[in-house]
């Protein structure tokens, strides 16, 4: 729900090219879609599905998408959310992360899973800016 505000506060995206598919939100996409907003869970989930999540991630395979942004990217290189990078066609992916760290070394895996890093933001800047509360011990 989050992305799908932010998207409607900052862009002039109808309404019919944004499509949900959450575990409370299981609409079939427009056929102007052109953003997806889910979870990793809905996308990678290998169990049956209902009839209609059935149809609709059917449909959402079948697209090209033009962009996949991957919030929390730093779960990407587990092997159950591995599938999303296959599963969704786009031609661009676009990966977030508050915590570009993983205990296991795989965050290297996010190089031909996604891409290269193309920004970090150093936290004391941004606390700086005011973008982010500051920290009190």
């Amino acid at each position: 729900e989050q992305w799908y505000q932010q998207f409607r506060m900052w862009t002039q995206i109808p309404d019919q090219h944004i499509t949900k598919f959450t575990a409370t939100c299981k609409v079939l996409p427009h056929p102007d879609a052109a953003i997806l907003i889910s979870t990793y869970n809905m996308i990678t989930f290998s169990g049956r599905r209902g009839h209609e999540a059935e149809v609709i991630m059917e449909n959402i395979s079948q697209r090209e998408w033009g962009l996949l942004l991957m919030d929390e990217v730093h779960v990407v290189p587990a092997n159950t959310f591995q599938r999303c990078t296959t599963r969704i066609r786009s031609r661009c992916k676009l990966g977030l992360t508050a915590t570009l760290v993983r205990e296991d070394g795989a965050i290297e895996d996010l190089n031909f899973l996604i891409g290269p890093k193309l920004y970090e933001a150093n936290w004391l800047d941004l606390q700086e800016r005011g973008f982010i509360a500051r920290v009190q011990c």
